[in-house]
């Protein structure tokens, strides 16, 4: 698997990141460099030097070719923030290997980052342990209009539900879309996917477009869903009119119902009864590099689902004009697909260390500020999540790399508007439905030993260990 899907797939979601951090007990200061850092990060002192600001983020982010999120926010975005504001230094601080853990243990020492990318479940986890700062009553003064010149499906997911504050501002959003081969259509008389396709279309679809050898072997498979449960089957269930948990508590697990089981079911059968849907183990076992941009460009499917992460691997991987974006298909109820927001929040402990102020004027312009949202797109490739820089997304993207005009970007920006988009329905305890769901949903779709019925005890025993965590954390 590439590193993207690791990042954002396995780092997000699994149960051994979010897990840690939702259940594990307050560390003890870390000794040494830690320390000395939330100490330096203080206020201008009595002789007027600069306030500092510790910023936290990914060296990796930037999609676009050439870019390093390093350099291009020592390089740029810090010099045009200090033309405003040239009281204050702004420190970078590269999130390393398990940073979500490391945070959570500076959290309690006293020594995390002043400002820091983030995204769900990871973030609600840090709101749940108290050790974010409340941004709400500083937007409602700010940025009285945040409602409407965000986003939804982002800046909705900046509140948490169970501590009722608002966590974060929006970095950019990525969105699961419909990535497919035009030559794999024409070659067998297969029209291309329209906006308005549904479920039934995407199995036929993928059955007309899935070859096989002289053997019966398959060498082609039609499409392939997104390989994570929770970025993916579990989009399925709203498609089928039902819930992955209840709205009120995050408890109660809802993938035992009919509607779940219908959703589940058309995957199932659509991966291993006719395998028009490729397995991860049959895309994992086709020896290409990178399952996750290579997919397309080696043939092994015909159209796949995927992160708005593709578009310059795809262009240089396939020829101008070869390959396009399509919607999600719906279902029988809806249309939904993931729309998860990358995130900057903000350490509680600004407020003893008195940069309160400072820092919150950095978190402002970079969430809220056009130029910084416009670079999002211009110097990362992603998605922005101000709705007036995500406007002019597609045409970044083209400016960048011209051999993407022919490609339909705008369907992604659709997809957020429409409210197709949403974020995955995440439990209070996210890790410990992880612990049961993982192996369940293996059994079904990996290993093909176990019917969607499976999940029906599942469900209750996922809504059972819901509670349970509750009661021992008291």
């Amino acid at each position: 698997m590439s590193n993207r899907l690791t990042r954002r797939d396995m780092l997000r979601l699994s149960a051994g990141i979010a897990g840690t951090a939702a259940l594990a007990a307050c560390a003890p200061a870390p000794a040494g460099g830690d320390a000395m850092a939330g100490d330096s990060a203080a206020a201008s002192d009595a002789d007027g030097e600069r306030t500092q600001i510790r910023f936290a983020s990914f060296d990796w982010f930037a999609n676009v070719p050439g870019i390093q999120w390093a350099e291009y926010h020592q390089d740029e975005a810090f010099p045009r923030y200090y033309e405003e504001h040239p009281e204050v230094e702004i420190l970078w601080e590269p999130h390393g290997d398990g940073w979500s853990t490391k945070v959570l243990t500076n959290m309690a020492a006293g020594t995390a980052p002043d400002v820091m990318s983030t995204w769900p479940p990871i973030i609600n986890t840090w709101a749940e342990k108290g050790q974010l700062l409340d941004l709400q009553p500083l937007v409602d003064q700010d940025v009285p209009d945040a409602d409407d010149i965000f986003l939804a499906a982002g800046w909705d997911q900046c509140w948490d539900q169970i501590t009722q504050i608002r966590m974060a501002m929006v970095t950019n959003i990525d969105v699961t879309s419909v990535y497919y081969s035009k030559p794999a259509f024409d070659e067998l008389g297969v029209a291309y996917p329209e906006q308005d396709w549904s479920v039934d279309d995407c199995a036929a679809t993928a059955c007309a477009l899935t070859k096989k050898n002289d053997d019966g072997e398959i060498t082609r498979w039609g499409g392939q869903l997104r390989p994570s449960y929770v970025l993916g089957y579990f989009y399925y269930v709203e498609a089928w009119g039902g819930m992955v948990r209840d709205d009120e508590t995050l408890m109660e697990c809802m993938l035992g119902e009919e509607e779940a089981l219908a959703a589940f079911e058309w995957i199932r059968h659509n991966m291993w009864d006719l395998n028009c849907l490729a397995q991860r183990n049959q895309v994992n076992a086709s020896g290409i590099p990178n399952t996750w941009t290579g997919v397309l460009p080696a043939d092994i499917v015909a159209f796949a689902e995927r992160s708005a992460d593709q578009f310059f691997d795809l262009a240089d991987q396939m020829e101008e004009g070869s390959w396009d974006i399509n919607h999600i298909p719906a279902g029988p109820v809806d249309r939904v697909c993931m729309g998860a927001p990358d995130q900057w929040c903000v350490y509680k402990g600004v407020a003893d260390r008195g940069n309160h102020d400072d820092v919150w004027n950095w978190v402002k312009w970079i969430g809220a500020g056009e130029w910084y949202q416009d670079n999002v797109a211009r110097r990362s490739g992603r998605l922005p999540g101000l709705a007036s820089s995500a406007d002019k997304w597609p045409g970044f993207l083209r400016e960048i790399d011209s051999r993407l005009e022919p490609v339909n970007l705008e369907v992604i920006v659709d997809q957020l508007k429409t409210g197709e988009a949403r974020g995955p329905q995440l439990f209070r305890f996210q890790s410990v439905a992880e612990e049961l769901l993982v192996p369940a949903m293996e059994a079904i779709y990996v290993e093909g030993s176990e019917p969607v019925s499976i999940l029906v005890d599942i469900s209750q025993q996922v809504t059972e260990a819901q509670h349970a965590t509750l009661e021992r954390m008291g």
